[in-house]
């Protein structure tokens, strides 16, 4: 029997067409539950949602960067007592980033941190940025350890507590005489690197977190695993994606002149990859004691240096911190002692330096007392200066870092507010 509607061109282009449209059907499915592996059924809901409030706010943006202070000094920096207070006050406001730069091994007594300890083998030998020529291979640390012999190690370790880190970075001088070094993370070995294999120059080996650990860190070993010598110039745990960095580093002796023979392009990658919010430099203690110093030269000094670091890290806050009180033996005086008056000087400059460029300074000694050169923190319970009248004691620094950290937060909340992406207040 004839259908009685029948097609003049038959079913089978019908039938193909119902296929192709099955098979697309059958796709557009398939995709639907891959970018919705909640469900069709909730997608539809959201679907449905979305119709019936069509003007949907956009997402905000969760992703947060660290906050991040770099410190550079002379001594009253290097030893970490007051820039430890600071980092560990600063922390109780903002979180903790845990952003850190590590010592070299033991290059000076003056250099330590407060968060890591630092053992080192003998054979080491160290130069730093006061007591070598130039060398362009300085980094933040301003010291070079280099190795003597195999089985010779450095060994860092956290004074308190494990560290949360996102990446552990050494810096390693190459080229065909350089040596063989291996690296445990916690007891685990995580390999030997033969840094003869490249090409004169710089290598930086990234250490990360141990998959399915806790992402912190108990204790760093290095150790060298050849005669030919190994050159470490630079150890930093990089900060974490949220909370406040410190990252501190001091050259004992120095001066604001430091600075110029700190000028190569390797300190100012260093410097510009940790893209510091604040950078804090605190000089003019050791140039205050030096009866010799040419004001007009010194003030130089401070345009030339403020002028690069405002060049080189256009989106960072500069400050300054101008030099606490110090003294002099001298009969003459009633208490025994009295301040270089070039130290004065040296303030008066920096303070000159601050105003003309709008730079935040904080005068270190108007928080002690005004007259025999701070000799009265010396005799203060618990006592606040140290017998040489230049250096502050723990107690000291900690009460000094109060009042810096007072003077700082200001300017760091003012980045937050300026920056998206900052980590916000607690």
């Amino acid at each position: 029997m004839r259908s009685r509607h029948p097609l003049p061109f038959g079913w089978g282009p019908v039938i193909l067409v119902l296929v192709v449209v099955s098979l697309l059907v059958l796709k557009f499915a398939k995709d639907l539950m891959d970018g919705h592996p909640e469900g069709i059924g909730t997608w539809f809901s959201t679907l449905l949602s979305e119709q019936e409030e069509p003007q949907v706010a956009p997402a905000q943006n969760t992703q947060t960067a660290p906050i991040v202070v770099a410190m550079i000094g002379d001594s009253h920096m290097a030893a970490d007592l007051f820039t430890g207070h600071v980092r560990s006050l600063l922390q109780q406001n903002y979180g903790e980033g845990n952003g850190l730069l590590l010592p070299l091994g033991q290059p000076h007594p003056g250099i330590r941190s407060a968060a890591v300890s630092v053992q080192a083998s003998a054979g080491w030998t160290y130069r730093t940025v006061m007591n070598t020529p130039a060398d362009s291979r300085f980094l933040l640390s301003g010291t070079l350890a280099e190795s003597s012999g195999p089985d010779q190690t450095l060994l860092w370790q956290t004074r308190r507590r494990p560290l949360a880190f996102e990446t552990i970075e050494l810096v390693f001088q190459t080229g065909p005489q350089a040596g063989e070094i291996e690296l445990v993370l916690d007891g685990e070995t995580l390999g030997q690197f033969d840094l003869s294999r490249h090409d004169d120059g710089i290598l930086a080996i990234p250490l990360q977190p141990k998959a399915g650990g806790d992402g912190a860190f108990r204790s760093l070993l290095l150790a060298t695993r050849s005669a030919r010598p190994v050159v470490l110039l630079q150890v930093l745990v990089k900060a974490q994606a949220s909370g406040i960095s410190v990252i501190s580093t001091g050259y004992p002796g120095a001066t604001f002149s430091v600075l110029d023979r700190l000028d190569s392009a390797g300190f100012d990658q260093a410097l510009q990859q940790l893209k510091p919010d604040v950078l804090v430099l605190a000089f003019g203690t050791n140039e205050g004691f030096d009866d010799n110093l040419s004001m007009p030269r010194y003030q130089q000094v401070l345009a030339r240096q403020a002028g690069r670091f405002k060049k080189l890290l256009p989106q960072t806050q500069l400050a300054l911190i101008s030099p606490p009180a110090g003294g002099r033996a001298n009969t003459a005086q009633d208490c025994g002692w009295m301040e270089p008056p070039k130290l004065a000087q040296v303030r008066q400059a920096q303070d000159q330096l601050a105003q003309s460029q709008t730079l935040p300074l904080w005068s270190w000694s108007a928080i002690m007392p005004q007259s025999c050169a701070g000799h009265q923190w010396t005799l203060d319970q618990p006592r606040l200066m140290a017998d040489d009248h230049i250096h502050l004691t723990g107690e000291g620094y900690r009460r000094s870092a109060e009042a810096f950290v007072t003077f700082v937060m200001p300017v760091i909340d003012r980045t937050i507010r300026e920056r998206k992406d900052a980590v916000p207040k607690h």
